[in-house]
C-alpha cells in the first residue's frame, strides 16, 4: 500500500511538472551575486524585463534575491543542483569550478565577436559537462581599476600594498609585488576604514553605491579588463524549455548584449567622473609605464591560466586574444 501511495504521488508531482509545461505555465527562480539596486545589475534587469513581456504568460524569471538569499559564491553550486534555474553570476566566483581558472575578463572580444569566432559555442559546451547551459554576457562595456589609499607615482609603488581581490585580479596584484587580500565586497568599506586593507579592486561602477568614495583616495587610471558576467541556466531546465522559448530566450540576450553594452558604457564614464567629483583623485602614470601596467594585467592573468591548463589555456587565449 506504501508503496502504490508512493507511486501515486510521484504520478501527481510528474503530471504537475508536465502540466506546467505543456500549458505554458513556466517560472525560473533567479538570482544575482550581487545586490537588486546595484548599478551593475542595469542591463540584466533590461534583459529580464524583455524576457517577461515578450513570453506573455508563457514564462517568466522569478527573482528569488541576492546574495542576501543565497550567498555570492554559493549561487553557481546551487544551479548546477537545481535549486535555482537561472544566475546573473560572476565567472571569478566559479571559474576554478568550471575549467580550474577564472579567465572570461581576459577577453579582448566584444559578446557579438566571441559569437562570431566560435568561442561562445566552446564556452556552451564547457558549462554543459557541468550541468549548465551558457546564454551569453549581460553586462559587457565597463571595466576595471585598482583604487588605493597610498599614493604612488608609477605602478612599481604599489609593491608591498594590502589590494582586496578576487580571483579576477590576483594574478595581477601578486605580479606587481602587492600582497592580495580575498574579500567579498561587502566588507571592503570597513577593511578599508580600519586600515586593513590599502585598497581594492573593483568595476568602475558601484563604487559609490557602497560608499568606498568616502574611504578610499585614489583611482589609478589605466583601465584593464572587460566585464566577466554571464547568464547561466539550470541544464535540464533549459533542455525541458519548448524550443521557441529557447529561441527567444537567446535572442534576447543578444539583443541586450549589443544595446546595453552603449549604456554600460556611458554609466561607466558617468561613475568615473562622479567619483572624481566626490573627492577621489586619479593617478595617471606615464605612457610608458601604463603600456607596461596593461600588459602585466593580461600577461598575468594568461600566465595563470596556461599555467593551469596549458593546452585549453594557449586554445582559449587564442580564441579571446586574436591580436597575440
Amino acid at each position: 500500500m506504501k508503496k502504490l501511495i508512493l507511486l501515486m504521488l510521484t504520478a501527481f508531482v510528474l503530471a504537475g511538472v508536465i502540466n506546467c509545461y505543456a500549458t505554458g505555465s513556466i517560472e525560473l527562480k533567479m538570482a544575482t551575486f550581487l545586490p537588486r539596486q546595484d548599478r551593475n545589475v542595469t542591463a540584466w534587469w533590461a534583459f529580464v524585463k524583455a524576457v517577461n513581456e515578450k513570453a506573455k504568460g508563457e514564462l517568466k524569471i522569478k527573482y528569488v534575491g541576492g546574495p542576501e538569499a543565497v550567498p555570492s559564491f554559493k549561487q553557481f553550486e546551487a544551479l548546477r543542483s537545481g535549486v535555482l534555474d537561472m544566475i546573473f553570476g560572476c565567472e571569478s566566483y566559479y571559474g576554478r569550478q568550471v575549467t580550474g581558472f577564472a579567465y572570461t575578463h581576459l577577453s579582448r572580444l566584444t559578446p557579438w565577436e566571441e559569437r562570431q569566432n566560435g568561442y561562445y559555442d566552446f564556452r556552451v559546451q564547457l558549462l554543459k559537462k557541468h550541468g549548465v547551459f551558457y546564454l551569453g554576457r549581460p553586462l559587457y562595456g565597463t571595466w576595471f581599476h585598482v583604487f588605493t589609499n597610498k599614493f604612488v607615482k608609477r605602478p612599481q609603488e604599489l609593491k608591498g600594498q594590502k589590494i582586496r581581490v578576487s580571483a579576477t585580479y590576483e594574478p595581477f596584484i601578486r605580479r606587481l609585488g602587492a600582497v592580495p587580500i580575498t574579500l567579498p565586497g561587502s566588507d571592503v568599506y570597513t577593511a578599508l576604514e580600519r586600515g586593513t586593507i590599502d585598497g581594492y579592486c573593483w568595476a568602475v561602477l558601484g563604487n559609490i553605491q557602497m560608499g568606498w568614495h568616502e574611504v578610499c583616495k585614489y583611482i589609478l587610471e589605466p583601465r584593464i579588463y572587460s566585464m566577466n558576467i554571464e547568464a547561466l541556466i539550470n541544464l535540464r531546465t533549459w533542455n525541458k524549455l519548448p524550443d521557441h522559448l529557447k529561441q527567444l530566450l537567446k535572442e534576447c540576450m543578444i539583443e541586450n548584449e549589443k544595446k546595453y553594452s552603449r549604456v554600460m558604457a556611458e554609466l561607466g564614464e558617468q561613475e568615473y567622473a562622479e567619483m572624481q567629483q566626490k573627492g577621489m583623485k586619479v593617478i595617471k602614470f606615464s605612457p610608458e609605464d601604463t603600456k607596461w601596467y596593461v600588459e602585466l594585467a593580461y600577461e598575468a592573468g594568461w600566465d595563470e591560466v596556461i599555467k593551469s591548463n596549458p593546452a585549453l589555456g594557449q586554445k582559449l587565449r587564442k580564441l579571446l586574444s586574436p591580436e597575440q
